[in-house]
């Protein structure tokens, strides 16, 4: 056991609230939060064979955007240098610097379209924060795609909700590839 003073700072984000780890932490606790390779490496980490991936985040979005995540799985993003998202991962979901996102089917359809949308001629990522398509991105697209597109950005509203490091990690991962046919 090594004594929780020696890994957490009382700088410590909700160091007050901390219920983790006590006065006491395991070693293989104390490296989730001490580890500094944990602040920029994304991570897929399944239970069983306990096993440990490194992805870059193109790499992961596109493996999020087939399929909802087993119950033995769990995706780890850090976004602004935060090292305490693995301790308190939750199995299933895809966990951020502040949130942790049940990856189901929906979650599939909206990085699905969020990564369609940002292969559309002139779609910077923060356009997709504004509640409807900017005039210039439909102007140059064909006008059969419109309600494609309409249809795609309102749904995104779900994830707009959840300002901060959840959208900048589904920016990241919607790294566009080329233009495809929506699901």
């Amino acid at each position: 056991m090594i004594a929780a003073t020696q890994v957490v700072s009382r700088k410590f984000t909700d160091l007050e609230s901390w219920v983790y780890g006590g006065d006491w932490l395991c070693a293989a606790c104390a490296w989730t939060y001490a580890s500094a390779e944990l602040r920029r490496t994304v991570y897929v980490v399944d239970q069983q064979p306990p096993a440990r991936t490194l992805l870059e985040r193109p790499a992961l979005g596109q493996l999020l955007a087939v399929r909802p995540l087993p119950a033995d799985r769990v995706v780890v993003i850090p976004v602004r240098g935060r090292r305490h998202i693995l301790p308190t991962a939750r199995w299933g979901h895809v966990c951020t610097d502040d949130t942790a996102l049940r990856w189901d089917d929906a979650a599939v359809d909206l990085l699905h379209a969020l990564r369609w949308l940002r292969t559309l001629p002139g779609i910077r990522a923060v356009m997709l924060t504004d509640p409807a398509p900017p005039i210039t991105v439909l102007r140059a697209t064909p006008t059969e795609r419109w309600p494609m597109i309409l249809e795609r950005w309102d749904a995104l509203q779900a994830w707009r909700t959840h300002p901060g490091a959840w959208w900048d990690a589904a920016i990241a991962l919607s790294t566009p590839t080329t233009v495809g046919t929506p699901r």
